[in-house]
């Protein structure tokens, strides 16, 4: 079956891919499905997270012949030199990128055997370490310098293709803020049932972490407050409900931080 193609600005290349631990029919079925989107498209290599699935998959069409690299690992390198490359993720692009000339790779077949390969093609061997960086996240334009990074990203937009600014995000890194002050406050409320069982010198030790524990919640809600800002200046569209939601969870962890302090104070102290 053809998939459809992720194309930049779409993001979901940069998602670290994951090995692949079952060789079964569904990836069997996968590489079928890579194989015929290459067919349709005219391509000469295709990783499996460049049709939205983010495992460790690359196909290579090699004097027409498919090569399958399954958790492929590059282990030993020679020599280096320009290759010429460009990849429908950025449409009509063309980057000079150094890459290595021989390679040594280790992978599996789709029956989960292990294999390697040496590489001595400079074609394949820079094909191969184009499409791995795509298992990584990045694209050849993380191997370029800041200046051509940001001539790439100018002749992308005059095309039309730019990272738009009026779209939230289904997931923000700020919530890892949240998550680990989170769980910092659970620990403050859970050393408040510790005199019911331990000692007096193990509750001093407790009361002595909550000290500790305090001011970190605090960084760590400085910490969301800036980066929510630095967001809520990205994604300018849904600014004001993310204004009133991150209002919201600094209020309410630094309320909570300080009833706990009070309460440990009492209680521990």
């Amino acid at each position: 079956m053809v998939k459809e193609l992720v194309i930049y600005p779409d993001e979901r290349v940069n998602i670290a891919c994951t090995d692949v631990r079952k060789f079964d029919e569904k990836l069997h079925e996968v590489l079928q499905n890579m194989k015929d989107t290459m067919q349709a498209h005219n391509l000469e290599a295709l990783s499996a997270i460049q049709i939205a699935i983010p495992y460790n998959i690359i196909v290579i069409k090699h004097e027409d012949e498919y090569l399958e690299f399954i958790n492929p690992r590059i282990i030993k390198t020679e020599g280096k030199f320009d290759s010429v490359e460009k990849t429908l993720y950025y449409p009509d692009i063309t980057q000079t990128i150094s890459r290595y000339e021989k390679i040594k790779v280790v992978y599996e077949n789709r029956f989960g055997n292990p294999k390697y390969q040496d590489i001595s093609d400079p074609k394949l061997s820079a094909t191969l370490q184009r499409k791995i960086d795509y298992l990584f996240g990045g694209t050849f334009l993380d191997k370029l310098n800041k200046a051509q990074r940001q001539n790439v990203l100018d002749a992308l937009a005059k095309n039309g293709l730019a990272v738009s600014q009026e779209v939230c995000p289904v997931f923000s890194k700020k919530d890892y803020f949240v998550s680990f002050t989170d769980k910092l406050l659970i620990v403050m409320g859970l050393t408040l049932i510790a005199p019911l069982f331990t000692s007096k010198e193990t509750v001093a030790t407790l009361y002595a972490i909550d000290k500790i524990l305090l001011p970190t919640i605090l960084v760590l809600i400085i910490g969301f407050f800036f980066y929510a800002q630095y967001e809520a200046k990205k994604y300018r569209q849904c600014s004001s409900c993310q204004i009133g939601n991150n209002i919201g969870v600094i209020i309410k962890r630094s309320v909570a931080a300080i009833i706990l302090s009070i309460a440990a104070y009492f209680v521990l102290g």
